[in-house]
């Protein structure tokens, strides 16, 4: 299939390249504050399963529109071969360079998507773009980007739109969405008639495609959590050094463990959803998401209330906040608490670092205890709650992050706590997570696939229609 071409045009700065990347879903784009940085013509194609579907070609904004049009106006011959004289005739013209690569989508019988930022007012060099498109007759639409969210302008600019084009849509390339993509992709069915029944597989391709992505993310979260759960931290004991620094350090081996572990499956959705560059965490950010996972903050904000909790059925023993005394050998270590500083506060959840005898054969079958410091695996559900609120929240941030939109210190950084998840939850809903956890706490469980599969099912439905961050 040869893809269906269509051409990004408009004034300089307006929010050509945004469109594009948010189309195509590409980083590689290059987006810039900076009028005129697109100097020439660039394809970007929309690939779905290895076949290229749909080209959307980048173009530097109009150079000389007034002396374009008068151009136009003023031609006498056959119209087909207008855009062709046109570049004739101003080939060798360095001023109307801009102008000759805008034409050369044109030559090819490009759909045109004109771009235009409807947050200021109309110019006349604005009417004089529109009308050199009109004279050219291919299939245009009109896409309104406000830039500035000044929306007083609009009325000016739809009329003179209307007149000249054959559709008109907002699209704010910044924050449009996979749906409000496919809408765009709706309406350039209209746009041209003999292209609706390609566009309209290429509109269903897409969104099957955007599914199964879905699909593999609600695999990865709870892969994630499944490691999470069981993941324990030996190291061996040496008596002859002080206690306390090493069980500090079993503890933070521990936790740094569990941050990669979060940034790993973060680095994996970022490349499932084309996002590459946008960052698993950001330094100095105080977003919840930005925020390390065992920061006092996020234990406050997310997961589940302890009253939420407890009617979950969900805490027992050293998680409710009881001392935690770990013995072995007969030698009692009454230094972890649930409310102690060794491990942030965060004490009992984890089972606590304790000493465990390992017995080591020796010649002549005589034996040796080496002792290790053990710390893990999770006991308290409250991590597996957090755990999956901070996968949904940064999950939903991702999916909705257009690629035209660049800044991206700001993408972690504004994420609230009402904006979680599990505390919206059902009483029902909250019962069957904590079920899913102690199910999966036991590898080989005999209910952990019909667990998981209700688990599977309640998430990918939340991201099928979850409720954007602002």
């Amino acid at each position: 299939m040869t893809p269906l071409k269509y051409a990004v045009l408009g004034h300089p700065n307006e929010g050509k390249s945004s469109v594009v990347s948010t189309l195509t879903e590409s980083e590689k784009v290059r987006i810039s504050p900076t009028p005129g940085q697109t100097t020439r013509c660039k394809s970007y194609v929309i690939s779905i399963e290895s076949e290229e579907v749909l080209e959307i070609i980048d173009t530097p904004g109009f150079q000389n529109p007034a002396a374009t049009l008068q151009w136009f106006e003023s031609w006498q011959g056959d119209e087909s071969e207008m855009v062709d004289a046109f570049i004739k005739a101003h080939q060798q013209d360095k001023s109307f360079h801009h102008d000759l690569e805008i034409m050369i989508p044109l030559q090819e019988r490009a759909g045109v998507l004109y771009v235009a930022d409807a947050s200021r007012p109309l110019r006349e060099s604005d009417r004089q773009e529109m009308e050199l498109l009109r004279y050219i007759g291919l299939p245009r639409m009109a896409l309104l980007n406000c830039k500035r969210e000044n929306r007083n302008f609009l009325p000016e600019w739809e009329a003179a739109l209307k007149r000249r084009f054959n559709l008109v849509r907002e699209f704010n390339a910044h924050r449009a969405s996979f749906s409000e993509r496919l809408e765009l992709f709706d309406a350039m069915a209209h746009l041209v008639p003999e292209q609706a029944a390609a566009l309209q597989d290429i509109r269903k391709r897409l969104q099957l495609e955007w599914d199964l992505r879905i699909e593999e993310s609600v695999l990865g979260v709870e892969s994630l959590l499944i490691q999470c759960l069981r993941h324990q931290v030996k190291i061996p004991f040496k008596e002859d050094k002080p206690s306390n620094p090493q069980l500090e350090k079993c503890g933070e081996k521990y936790r740094a463990d569990l941050r990669k572990f979060e940034e790993k499956a973060r680095r994996q959705w970022r490349q499932l959803f084309h996002h590459e560059s946008l960052p698993g965490s950001t330094e100095g950010e105080q977003g919840l998401l930005s925020e390390e996972l065992f920061a006092e903050k996020v234990w406050e904000l997310l997961g589940l209330s302890r009253s939420q909790l407890a009617i979950a059925g969900a805490i027992t023993g050293s998680a409710a906040g009881a001392a935690v005394d770990i013995a072995a050998g007969g030698i009692t270590f009454g230094i972890f608490t649930a409310g102690g500083a060794l491990l942030g506060g965060l004490g009992s959840w984890i089972g606590g670092p304790k000493l465990g005898a390992k017995r080591l054969p020796l010649p002549g079958k005589r034996t040796l205890a080496r002792e290790n410091i053990v710390v893990g695996p999770a006991r308290d559900p409250q991590l597996m709650f957090i755990l999956l609120d901070r996968s949904l929240l940064y999950l939903t941030r991702l999916m909705n992050w257009a690629h035209g939109q660049r800044n991206h210190e700001h993408f972690l950084a504004d994420i609230t706590p009402d904006s979680g998840l599990v505390r919206s939850w059902s009483e029902r809903q909250r019962k069957e997570f904590a079920a899913w956890i102690k199910i999966h706490s036991h590898p080989g469980h005999p209910e952990a696939e019909k667990a998981s599969r209700k688990f599977r099912r309640q998430v990918n439905t939340w991201l099928h229609s979850p409720t954007t961050p602002e």
